[in-house]
């Protein structure tokens, strides 16, 4: 169990190079993100992970996306952004399926892109799960308040 969390961890360190297009520290490259996602899924498939099915099935999703990424690359600068920030949620998923607890899903780190209002050019935002949320539900809120004028809207003197 605690080569499985290791490996989940320095996997995850690699999260922020990835957003910031730049190489991780210390000499973390792509190739070792995938050895210790394969001893990962080694430790799945021999059973003694100790996660849940439900755990196991989010854990081989994310590792089938990611293995889908980093196919025929060495280093994370052949990876295009769109690819990094997969790869990022990716390796995040893991961890928090991984650690499992509640903090840690909302503590996931995550990236999206996204229009910015008024243009046709994407934006990159990244953020915890628990802000995403909070961004999404502060748009409904948004979105679901009258759009009727008050007493003096619009009104002649």
């Amino acid at each position: 169990m605690k080569a499985l969390l290791l490996s989940v961890l320095l996997s995850a360190a690699c999260w922020a190079a990835c957003a910031a297009d730049q190489p991780p520290s210390g000499d973390t490259s792509l190739l070792q993100l995938v050895e210790q996602q394969r001893a990962l899924k080694a430790q799945i498939d021999a059973g003694s992970s100790g996660l849940t099915p439900r755990q196991v099935k989010q854990v081989r999703k994310a590792q089938d996306e990611f293995f889908a990424i980093a196919d025929g690359k060495d280093t994370l600068a052949q990876l295009s952004v769109d690819e990094k920030i997969r790869v990022e949620n990716a390796l995040e998923l893991i961890n928090a399926e991984v650690v499992d607890t509640r903090v840690a899903g909302d503590d996931q780190n995550v990236c999206w892109r996204e229009r910015a209002s008024g243009t046709h050019m994407k934006v990159t935002r990244c953020g915890t799960k628990q802000e995403m949320r909070e961004a999404r539900e502060g748009a409904r809120d948004y979105l679901d308040r009258p759009k009727t004028c008050g007493a003096d809207c619009g009104a002649n003197p």
